[in-house]
Parts: structure tokens; sequence; C-alpha cells
């Protein structure tokens, strides 16, 4: 496992244009940083390799700089560093800010404009087709390899991965020292005393990224804070990696519950761990420099408690009013663009709506455009986090502006 981060990394597909000696290469990031990022290439460079690279940002912007090639893996992925103008490192780190803030709003409404529609589902979890013979084999199924693509769900695990804490309450877990899967190889034995707290009984499917199959894998609770997994590779060695929040976990195969058996009000509770809570700060030597930038490592809370916003004293509006204080000088935007469709959140923008027809109670979110449609990404309500489009009979009040 690798030493501590100085840069927190966030999973970012965003299209990238390398332009190496021998040609342009068009690819996609897997995950960005301060420091740089990190991409599939069909035609590695050499290590060490200097370029220059355009990054094309999810609200239509362009970051430019030198990248050189640091890290070159396997299965193709490479890992660069990059340099930039001033300017551009502005912009950069503005986006990676928003990441930080925001990341886990993002993805989940990535996933409402390329799937589409206001189901209630469509901010949270995902319907995949795939071939689980192997995978079946792995959880002691018995689907044969042969059979028609199984349907699979996967669903968020939280900002904070609370589905792995949930994991961790509701099932058995085993002290790194007496874990029974690692009772035959002592370097893991050694690798888990050394950096494990507790290690789930079974295995979990995750998908760790967009490119990614979903895979099984061995949970483990960390002692330095946070979850990972356990990797044997190639060559034997056993080695623990870091998980981010980012990631999604299949709760169910064609219908059929798999572990760790999510119950409806867990997932709700999964669902609405949508922002990065970070642990207090440790206590830093006098002398230490201040760190540059607002961007500091990135680390799962320790905890997780849902903040709602209180509403007391709120005022019932129109979309009117609502339109007016989204075009108000100096209010926050963050935008995006998903092909020929762009939304735009209002994270400073909190509105409670009214629709009886639809809600016992008032629900409440963040103002948001989809289009020309004004929109509520709620976060309190039936089925939230979810989109919904406003009406013109629903009762509007704007309950926070920043």
């Amino acid at each position: 496992m690798s030493a501590e981060r100085l840069h927190g990394r966030y999973p970012a597909n965003l299209r990238l244009r390398l332009q190496f000696a021998t040609g342009e290469l068009e690819t996609t990031t897997d995950e960005v940083s301060l420091a740089g990022f990190s991409a599939p290439c069909a035609d590695l460079p050499e290590v060490g390799s200097q370029f220059g690279f355009v990054v094309y940002l999810p609200d239509g912007g362009t970051v430019t700089g030198k990248a050189c090639a640091m890290r070159l893996n396997s299965d193709g992925l490479a890992g660069f560093s990059a340099e930039f103008e001033p300017a551009q490192l502005a912009a950069w780190e503005s986006f990676l800010t928003q990441e930080q803030a925001n990341g886990g709003v993002w993805r989940m409404l990535s996933r409402y404009a390329l799937y589409g529609g206001e189901q209630k589902e469509a901010a949270r979890s995902v319907l995949e087709k795939t071939r689980l013979g192997v995978l079946f084999k792995k959880l002691g199924e018995t689907k044969p390899e042969e059979e028609a693509p199984a349907v699979m769900r996967l669903h968020m695990v939280g900002e904070n991965g609370e589905a792995y804490r949930i994991a961790f309450e509701k099932h058995p877990a085993d002290p790194p020292e007496s874990a029974p899967f690692a009772q035959k190889d002592p370097r893991l034995l050694e690798l888990l005393a050394r950096a494990a707290t507790r290690v789930l009984s079974q295995d979990v499917v995750l998908k760790r990224a967009a490119g990614a199959e979903a895979a099984p894998v061995r949970l483990v609770e960390l002692k330095r804070g946070g979850f990972g997994y356990v990797v044997q590779h190639a060559s034997g060695k056993p080695s623990l990696m870091g998980l981010q929040g980012s990631e999604l976990i299949a709760i169910d195969v064609d219908g059929k519950s798999i572990f760790p058996f999510f119950e409806p009000a867990e997932l709700d509770r999964i669902a609405l761990d949508t922002f990065r809570r970070e642990v207090e700060d440790e206590p830093k030597p006098a002398a230490a420099a201040p760190a540059a930038g607002p961007l500091r490592e990135e680390r799962f809370s320790k905890a997780y408690e849902h903040k709602e916003v209180q509403t007391q004293g709120a005022q019932a509006g129109t979309q009117r009013e609502l339109v007016d204080a989204m075009e108000a000088p100096g209010m926050r935007i963050q935008t995006r663009v998903y092909g020929d469709r762009t939304l735009k959140l209002f994270p400073d923008l909190w509105v409670e709506v009214t629709r009886p027809s639809a809600w016992p109670e008032p629900v409440s979110g963040f103002a948001m455009e989809d289009g020309v449609a004004i929109c509520v990404f709620l976060m309190t309500g039936p089925g939230a986090p979810r989109v919904v489009r406003l009406e013109p009979t629903d009762r509007i009040a704007i309950i926070r502006k920043g």
C-alpha cells in the first residue's frame, strides 16, 4: 500500500488529448489530482517522457499544460504528473475544489443525465448487463458461464463509504491476525496485522471505475481510517488498495439480493451520504509551512450524519422568484455538459417545494437547471436524493441563498 497521498485523488472521466512526439492520442482520465492524472493509453509513452496535453472540463472549458509519464501499469493505465501555467492552474484548482466539495453529488447527477428520467433510482443506482460465470463461482453461486448475461444492480457506496460502514455493522468481521482466507499466506497476515483493524467475512462485488468490470473484493477496515480491499498480485505479493467512496457496489443480480444484503432503509441511509465530511485537523508543528491552495488530503470521515437545512421563516414564492434568485449577480453555479445536455447546479440556493398531490410533506434540495427546465435536486423527502422538475402548481419557498 502506498504512503499517505499529498494530494487528494478524484475519479473523473474527462476527455483528454495527449500530444506525443509521434502524434496525438485521445483518451479519458481515470483519476485526477492537483499533481496530475491517470488515464488508459493504448500506446504507452516511456517513463520520464514529457509532452503537452489538453483536458476538457465538464463545463465545456479546457485546461492545458505539460505532462510527464510517471507510472505505467501492465493493464494499460498510465500515471502522469502535470505542470500548469498560472491561469491554467487556477482553472484546474477550481475544478478540483468542486470535485472535493460536490463530487458525490455530480456523480449522482451524471447518472441522472446519462441514464435519463426522474425515476427514484436514477441518481443512486444503475443496471448493468454482464456475464457472471466466474464471478458467481467465486461467490459460491451456481450460474453457468454459458447462460445469458445477468442484470446486476449497482448502488452508490456513499461519499464517506457508508455502504462499507453498514457492511461491517451487520456482518461478522475477523481480526486481521485470524482472517481465515489469509491463513495460508504469511505475507498477507503480516500486512493485515500492520494496516487493518477488521476484515469482512465475505467478498462484496464492486465496480471501482467507469471502465472497470464489477469484481468480488475482500473489504478491510484500515487502521489509519477508511476502507480498502485486498489485492493479490501476479507475483504472489499481497497489498491493500484504498477505497475512495466513488465506487458502486452490487446489491442484486437478476433481482436476487446478494451480500451484504442491504435492506431498503439501509440503501436510503447510503444514498444520503452525499458530501465528504473531513476529519478534524491533526496538530501540526508550529514551523510547518501552510499547505498550498484549498485542497487537502482526501479521507473518509470517521462518521456521517445527514445535515438537514432548517426552514423556519421560509416564505412562499413562485418559479419566477426562484429564477430571479438563480440569475442574481454573484450566485455560485456549477455547470456540466453531457453530450448535448447541460446541467447547472446552484449549491448555495436551497428551496422547499410543496406538492400535495405527490408528497405528504414538503421536500427540499438544491435548485438546478436541466436545459430550459427548472428542477430541484432533492436532498430530503421521498426517494431522496433524486431530481424532480418543478410544475407550475408547485408551491416554492427559498430557504437559503448561500
